[in-house]
């Protein structure tokens, strides 16, 4: 006995259309909990960028203060045996 192609065929597109709809739930659901996370990763990175901006020196100030040092660590030179020579 054979199964006729029609009901057969309707039960196979019934079959995938049920399935991408479980897919397409399932995908919307995993897209809004990333939604969600990237919103609080936002959120977090500024916070900590408005907290580190009163942490930390600005590279302007920290140059004029620290300008001998970095001119002795990035402008010398070494001697054949590895001493620094200025």
């Amino acid at each position: 006995m054979t199964i006729p192609l029609i009901p057969a065929a309707l039960a196979l597109v019934f079959l995938a259309g049920l399935g991408a709809g479980v897919y397409g739930v399932l995908l919307w659901s995993k897209l809004s909990r990333l939604e969600g996370k990237m919103d609080n990763l936002r959120t977090n990175c500024e916070h900590h960028h408005k907290d580190n901006e009163a942490r930390f020196v600005d590279r302007l100030d920290h140059e004029v203060e620290h300008q001998g040092i970095w001119e002795a660590l990035h402008h010398h030179e070494h001697d054949y045996r590895g001493r620094i020579r200025r």
